[in-house]
């Protein structure tokens, strides 16, 4: 009798632990299938088709917050890090992220996509080990320019920012709107480096910096090339993306790739250290790791893929257009803005000047 009750107690606990089992699991697979909560930039910088075609093929639906900056993922990271799965983020900020101990170590076996990353994006400053990122878009700042206008101004030719400082161009000029970009123009302009930090050679670049103020006509962020195409400005210094844009609808428009150098960027995803599902971020990644899908990301973008198996899916007129496949020429006389930490607080105030001149 003991033992035909100790059996039907055994057998009651079996079934009790077999349902909470159940249970955790079904807990588990709902957060892997539940949702992703990602951030980066706006303007589709994923788009929208592609997060439809994810979520439609694996029930994960995706959360998508818009952010103006590396700054405010940065302080949002830092103050939510269990709120977000995934960030898009500029290279610089990667480093900043990664020494802080924000990120998550990528797990590669749960990415098999990842072979498909060109080599040549491998091992770079912000990450050497390729442990905490994953390189998504590959873009430039150039300039963007309507010759004709130009000309008929009486101004001299465009071939680099110098040139942005002609008396002719007043009321003329768009640029996109952050400090560290504006501050490395005239930087460049007098033949220093980006993220200079010498306070004789930042005194003389916020000089040339204010002389540039009569002839911006518009501070923009998401769409400068918008002010070329209909005609408010005749120059512009934008993301190589928008210039494609430009000149897609505006044929007679040129891209310009400054004699004095351009600044080049690496937007990549990181993966927050308390991600809630890191099993459906994993998810994601893969996804769009897949060269057809990362080549339809580029060609909807305008960024540059650093998804070497893509190439093959990339329409012609992508491939052979200079602004989305460099010349090694051109990539010879670009850098990285590195340690905009070290300089931002003080480029803020001096561009905050600048406008408000």
């Amino acid at each position: 009798m003991k033992n035909q009750r100790f059996s039907q107690v055994v057998g009651m606990l079996m079934v009790a632990l077999l349902a909470v089992t159940l249970v955790l699991s079904a807990d588990q697979g709902a957060a892997a299938a539940g949702e992703i909560n990602l951030m980066t930039w706006g303007g589709d910088f994923i788009p929208r088709a592609i997060i439809n075609e994810f979520e439609a093929e694996t029930g994960i639906k995706v959360n998508y917050k818009e952010v103006t900056s590396n700054e405010d993922m940065q302080s949002l990271l830092e103050a939510n890090p269990n709120q977000y799965d995934l960030a898009v983020v500029t290279d610089y900020m990667v480093d900043i992220l990664r020494q802080t101990g924000m990120l998550a170590v990528l797990d590669k076996d749960q990415l098999p996509n990842y072979a498909n990353i060109n080599p040549v994006y491998h091992g770079p400053y912000y990450d050497p080990t390729d442990e905490y990122s994953i390189p998504y878009a590959v873009s430039t700042s150039l300039l963007l320019v309507n010759p004709a206008g130009v000309e008929a101004l009486g101004a001299q030719p465009i071939t680099g920012y110098n040139d942005l400082w002609q008396k002719e161009l007043a009321n003329n000029v768009v640029v996109v709107d952050w400090s560290v970009e504006i501050m490395g123009i005239a930087l460049k302009a007098l033949g220093y480096e980006y993220n200079e930090t010498d306070p004789v050679k930042v005194a003389e670049a916020r000089e040339k910096l204010f002389a540039l103020k009569p002839n911006i006509v518009r501070f923009e962020t998401n769409t400068p090339e918008d002010s070329l195409v209909n005609g408010e400005a005749v120059a512009g210094f934008m993301y190589s993306n928008q210039a494609v844009k430009g000149v897609q609808a505006r044929p007679d428009l040129e891209p310009v790739f400054p004699v004095e150098g351009m600044p080049i960027f690496i937007d990549c995803w990181v993966m927050s250290k308390e991600a809630p599902n890191k099993e459906g971020a994993y998810q994601f990644l893969n996804f769009i790791m897949r060269p057809e899908i990362a080549a339809r990301i580029a060609d909807l973008t305008k960024f540059t893929s650093p998804n070497k198996a893509a190439e093959e899916y990339l329409p012609e007129d992508f491939r052979n257009n200079p602004m989305l496949n460099l010349s090694d020429e051109v990539l010879e006389n670009t850098s990285f803005y590195i340690a905009v930490d070290k300089v931002l607080d003080e480029y803020e105030h001096i561009y905050l000047e600048f406008k408000l001149r």
